[in-house]
């Protein structure tokens, strides 16, 4: 009887983990990658540490702003 049991189990898990989205994929949009000095990917590292962020929204917003300053207009 509790064979039957885990069997069941183990294809209800199987049915969810198959169709499961992973939970780092939270966008649809997709990323690439890019080249860096070594001094700026640790600021950058350091900053997103501290902010207890990803690196990805870091940078993201660092371009936003930077794309958006009247440097690149």
């Amino acid at each position: 009887m509790s064979d039957d049991f885990l069997k069941k189990m183990n294809q209800q898990a199987d049915h969810q983990i198959g169709h499961a989205k992973s939970p780092f994929n939270q966008k649809s949009e997709g990323s690439h990658p890019v080249q860096i000095r070594d001094s700026i990917y640790r600021e950058i590292k350091k900053r997103a540490f501290f902010s207890d962020q990803k690196m990805i929204d870091v940078v993201d917003a660092m371009l936003e702003y930077a794309i958006n300053s009247k440097h690149f207009k």
